[in-house]
């Protein structure tokens, strides 16, 4: 199991549906959060416009800090973050909105997102 340094209540999401907030998330005590309708999922979006599973959150260590990254599993109507089509895993900074269908969730991060070296983005 890897150590990862205290995250909690450093990263949250902010959800809106239709302009309404109806969620916070914390991202926090884990490794990956699973998005969409499904009741698997860690964040259930009730989105008739989002896939059952349609994206993943993913937190990885750098030194001392934490990189935020997002990507979609090939969902029919896609994830957008800030207007921009997801194609690939994605680092999510603060202020970054992810939309999906309807839905729209703001990240936030009490600290400074770190530049990315590309060895952290190598699968493990």
């Amino acid at each position: 199991m890897v150590n990862f340094p205290s995250v909690d209540k450093q990263a949250w999401l902010i959800v809106r549906s239709q302009g309404t907030v109806v969620g916070k998330y914390h991202l926090a005590g884990k490794a990956f959060w699973k998005i969409g309708r499904a009741s698997d999922c860690d964040i259930i979006l009730h989105d008739p416009y989002v896939s059952r599973h349609q994206a993943t959150i993913e937190v990885r260590p750098r030194g001392h800090a934490l990189v935020y990254l997002i990507r979609d599993h090939h969902s029919r109507n896609g994830t957008l973050i800030n207007g921009t089509p997801l194609a690939d895993e994605r680092v999510l900074h603060h202020g970054d909105i992810i939309m999906m269908g309807d839905t729209d969730l703001t990240f936030r991060y009490t600290a400074p997102t770190p530049p990315v070296l590309p060895e952290v983005l190598q699968p493990s």
